[in-house]
């Protein structure tokens, strides 16, 4: 027999062989769906005794990483809105970008933005006196 017939006359089934396996299967309990985890109330969890455990550090690290999550999505929306006007301007013929002298206004920036972030975490390190709780306090804030 070639293969191709063996193969075939082993996938051929009588009638009624899937019928009678599925009238004669017993019942299947049913499965329990797992439920999704309930949402946190933050009106429970941040109340005045969490606060006041935390102290000051924290709670200027909360205020400091709120605000900083903020102006990030600010500048990010700003920047990327001027750099599209800026891309539609050239590609318009309207205005010609010197992109080699703005790569050097770049990295003075960021030469500035490194500096003064140092400067930043020196102070945090030096100046208070909970430095711990102002790092978490920072990260929750960024993250809320």
């Amino acid at each position: 027999m070639p293969p191709l017939n063996r193969w075939i006359s082993a996938l051929t089934l009588t009638p009624g062989a899937l019928c009678g396996a599925v009238t004669q299967a017993a019942p299947v309990p049913p499965v329990a769906v797992p439920t999704a985890p309930a949402v946190t109330d933050f009106s429970t969890l941040f109340n005045e005794a969490f606060f006041l455990k935390l102290g000051f550090s924290f709670m200027v690290g909360l205020a400091v990483g709120y605000a900083l999550k903020i102006a990030f999505k600010l500048a990010l929306v700003m920047i990327g809105v001027i750099l599209i006007g800026i891309f539609a301007l050239q590609y318009a013929g309207i205005a010609h970008i010197n992109w080699s002298g703005m790569e050097g206004q770049y990295d003075t920036w960021a030469s500035w933005l490194s500096v003064n972030g140092a400067a930043f975490l020196d102070f945090i390190g030096h100046n208070l006196s909970n430095s711990a709780s102002f790092i978490a306090g920072l990260a929750l804030g960024l993250k809320i």
